[in-house]
């Protein structure tokens, strides 16, 4: 059988990549804030044969190291975090095949108001939307979104089941052929073929019926990254492309046998799940070139870098300001 490799554009829609640091690169272009910034990349992504291009999201500032957003915003990193559904809204206006994802938090967000952004944008796009879910990450978020504190972990990935059972729901409630558009007889859609959800659940009421008809793909391609236990069976039972970040084979064999293990539990076939790992190439026309142009990669992070982003993986973290010192 022919495998074909998955290839995923790893972007932020901020001042910068997932490096950190990248804004700082003498050839970076300065208006990482427009539409004419992301629409290349999106060209260059699409001439590339990349299959989709992907904007990691959290809701807040990086401002848990010192509790302070000071630095954040001084030193660029990742202050800037724009809705990524606008963002790839432009993307898809100048592309045609390139896949469009987005991260969307089940935690902070509604169900019914997911399922319609992504879905529009499928509509939009025709056929290339996907929603990468996530539980969010930190307090820094909770208290932006109107609550005191972040939800325990596995409780956030109990309100996930509901939440994706809600959204697909909503997404199987326009059924195929539902759309009748008859002008003669003035018949819009069947409205046998448009069922209302009415879930009433532990943490969602949700009554519908839903307001966007399927694209021709049938809902948005959902995507998971949960790497803890709970994490991976959430991926296993849901995610259809699945993020991971292994340093070595080994792991990354581990992880692969693991979720397609929980996929198998859930009654899915793991034949149909795409496992993307995370990797950060960096090319030129010789090996010394990449190597000349890695080195000066290298060198761009500040320590304050990594002191903010360590901190912002935690809930709840206060740590004593330090050097920014190279």
């Amino acid at each position: 059988m022919t495998r074909q490799m998955a290839l995923v554009g790893f972007l932020q829609a901020q001042n910068c990549t997932n490096l950190p640091s990248s804004w700082r690169h003498p050839d970076s272009r300065d208006d990482s804030m427009s539409a004419d910034y992301y629409q290349e990349i999106a060209r260059i992504l699409e001439r590339g044969k990349f299959h989709m291009a992907f904007f990691d999201d959290r809701l807040a500032m990086p401002d848990r190291y010192g509790n302070d957003h000071a630095h954040t915003v001084e030193y660029g990193i990742r202050c800037v975090k724009m809705d990524p559904i606008v963002v790839l809204t432009t993307m898809g206006m100048v592309t045609t095949k390139l896949g469009l994802a987005s991260t969307a938090s089940t935690t902070y967000f509604e169900p019914f108001d997911v399922a319609r952004r992504f879905a529009t944008l499928d509509l939009m796009t025709g056929g290339r939307a996907a929603w990468n879910v996530v539980t969010s990450v930190n307090d820094g978020e909770a208290l932006n979104m109107g609550r005191e504190q972040h939800l325990e972990h596995d409780l956030r990935y109990d309100r996930a089941d509901e939440f994706m059972e809600v959204v697909l729901g909503h997404w199987d409630a326009w059924e195929d052929g539902s759309l009748v558009i008859d002008k003669t007889s003035g018949r819009f859609a069947d409205p046998t073929k448009v069922k209302r959800l009415d879930h009433k659940g532990q943490f969602f009421t949700s009554r519908g019926p839903f307001t966007v008809p399927r694209s021709a793909q049938g809902h948005p391609v959902v995507i998971q990254a949960g790497a803890s236990g709970r994490g991976q069976r959430f991926a296993g039972r849901w995610g259809e492309v699945i993020f991971t970040a292994a340093r070595n084979l080994a792991n990354a064999k581990q992880g692969y046998d693991a979720i397609r293990g929980e996929a198998a539990k859930a009654g899915r076939d793991p034949d149909q799940m795409f496992l993307c790992n995370l990797i950060t190439p960096v090319t030129a026309a010789t090996k010394a070139e990449a190597e000349d142009r890695m080195a000066v990669i290298q060198k761009l992070p500040l320590e304050i870098d990594a002191l903010s982003l360590l901190a912002e993986g935690s809930t709840s973290i206060s740590v004593p300001r330090g050097s920014t010192s190279r």
